[in-house]
């Protein structure tokens, strides 16, 4: 007799009817397990969902605006030094962007090789942000699945990896590999997914990394400054290559081209578990609100969320720093206070963190858990918080809590947060956020997709750019325009 039979033979005392409700929920559950990629590619921008055991743990977003390079982060340009200014430690350099990118030196020493009209090769680390120049360092890398190129002899291994023998045969690989092409001012380091990845896998990896760094090293040497010489610009490349794992379940998107792109890059990247993977297109060109993510999007421009258990999480980001409170609201656990604000942070702490995630929050994050006098709990929920933190593929830091009690993090910053992408300062008030142009459109396609045959009356301002994008996207709905409505008013 197999599992599930001496399972469901347990059951016999059951009526039929909730007999198959369980299995229903247990096949709901299975196909829950795994990991799924969302993508949705619209006129005005491409975001991608990555669910893990059907939870959102990322969210990305890439807005359209003509530009084929937006000076991303990870960005490789061949630029030429504008200005170079030792007491500020800086170089200044002219990648082809608004304002001159800027280039940090650590040692005062050092600047003094840095000289005004030398060409370098540099990539950005931190896009423009409020003005400032983009972020630049002058050792570029390039990222594979397993391994990352650098521009610089060297050998490194990922701090993650902890067991010795993994790091030693890693090494032995590396060191291999690097022998192959000793005439190249190249490095390599493993990435933690490297870990007891078979060598064929590392070396196809490194096979891929070193083709590209030779079409960068060509067109660095046939373009004058300043020029892009390798874009990491492709979310649905990025996400795959960083975030897609051997538990790759299913991808679905609205894009034939991106599905296409999808499962060539799997192919390329996890070719052993190509054919385990489904690959589906959306009948909805909004895929975030056919399976179930726009509210978890929503959620993420938020300031106040209520998680399991009533706990409210209120969110503010300001210019200096973000600060998250945690409010109990309704949470009711055990008698004892201190074990119930234990167990209402814990719940809070895992939230928090995917939320940092998924708001794409970096710099300085206070969080003001709710108070605790044991000791022994402090130290159990900082440990949990570490944890979390291990699964976060940006660089962030828990330096502990506070004599107030206040958890202190570091996030490293790559670009603005979404909330600073889709929202702006509210013009009257001037503290709250209100919402972008662009949100306002996709909620009132959202909304219009949902009235299929109907005529909907919208003010004259949104009028043309509204009935131009239900034309792109083939919504049946006839759009007519009415004075007296608000901008983003929609009348049926």
């Amino acid at each position: 007799m197999g599992e599930d039979e001496k399972f469901y033979s347990k059951e016999k005392q059951l009526p039929e009817e909730v007999q198959e409700e369980i299995k229903r929920e247990l096949i709901e559950q299975e196909k829950k397990l795994g990991q799924e990629i969302f993508i949705e590619d619209l006129p005005y921008w491409t975001r991608i969902a990555v669910v893990e055991d059907g939870k959102v743990q990322d969210i990305f977003l890439q807005l359209k605006n003509g530009k084929s390079d937006d000076f991303l982060s990870g960005n490789i340009y061949k630029g030429r030094i504008e200005d170079v200014v030792p007491s500020m430690q800086a170089v200044f350099i002219n990648i082809g962007a608004e304002k001159n990118a800027y280039l940090f030196v650590p040692s005062r020493s050092k600047i003094e090789k840095y000289k005004s009209g030398e060409e370098i090769i540099v990539q950005i680390k931190k896009e423009s942000i409020d003005g400032k120049g983009a972020k630049v360092s002058d050792n570029p890398t390039l990222p594979g699945k397993y391994l990352v190129f650098t521009m610089e002899k060297r050998i490194g291994i990922s701090k993650k990896i902890k067991s010795n023998y993994e790091k030693n045969r890693l090494r032995r690989l590396i060191t291999k590999l690097l022998e192959s092409v000793k005439d190249e001012e190249v490095g390599i380091v493993a990435r933690t997914e490297a870990q007891g990845v078979p060598e064929e896998l590392i070396r196809e990896d490194f096979e891929r990394l070193l083709k590209v760094y030779r079409e960068l090293k060509e067109k660095a040497k046939n373009n004058p400054p300043p020029v892009l010489l390798w874009s990491d610009s492709d979310i649905v490349r990025r996400t795959i290559r960083d975030l897609a794992s051997s538990n790759l379940k299913k991808v679905v998107s609205n894009s034939e081209e991106k599905l296409k792109m999808a499962k060539d890059l799997v192919s390329e990247f996890f070719s052993h578990i190509l054919e385990n993977v489904s690959f589906e297109l959306s009948p909805s060109p909004f895929v975030f609100q056919e399976y179930g993510i726009e509210k978890e999007f929503q959620n993420a421009l938020k300031d106040e969320i209520e998680i399991e258990g009533g706990i409210k999480l209120i969110f503010n980001e300001t210019e200096a720093f973000t600060a998250v409170d945690v409010n109990t609201a309704s949470f009711t656990g055990t008698e004892n206070l201190d074990i119930t604000a234990y167990q209402a942070n814990l719940l809070a702490a895992r939230e928090i963190m995917r939320q940092i995630r998924l708001r794409k929050l970096g710099g300085i994050i206070i969080v003001d858990f709710i108070d605790m006098k044991s000791r022994q709990l402090k130290t159990n929920l900082l440990r949990e918080v570490k944890k979390l933190v291990e699964k976060d593929r940006e660089k962030t830091r828990v330096f502990g809590l506070t004599k107030l009690g206040l958890l202190e993090i570091s996030r490293k910053k790559t670009g603005y947060s979404l909330r600073k992408q889709l929202m702006s300062r509210c013009p009257t008030c001037g503290n709250g956020f209100i919402h972008s142009d662009i949100l306002k459109i996709h909620e009132n396609l959202v909304k219009l997709s949902k009235l299929q045959g109907r005529v909907v009356r919208v003010s004259p301002e949104s009028f043309k750019i509204i009935d131009d994008y239900i034309k792109k996207l083939n919504i049946n709905v006839r759009v007519q325009p009415k004075y007296g409505l608000e901008k983003w008013a929609v009348e049926v």
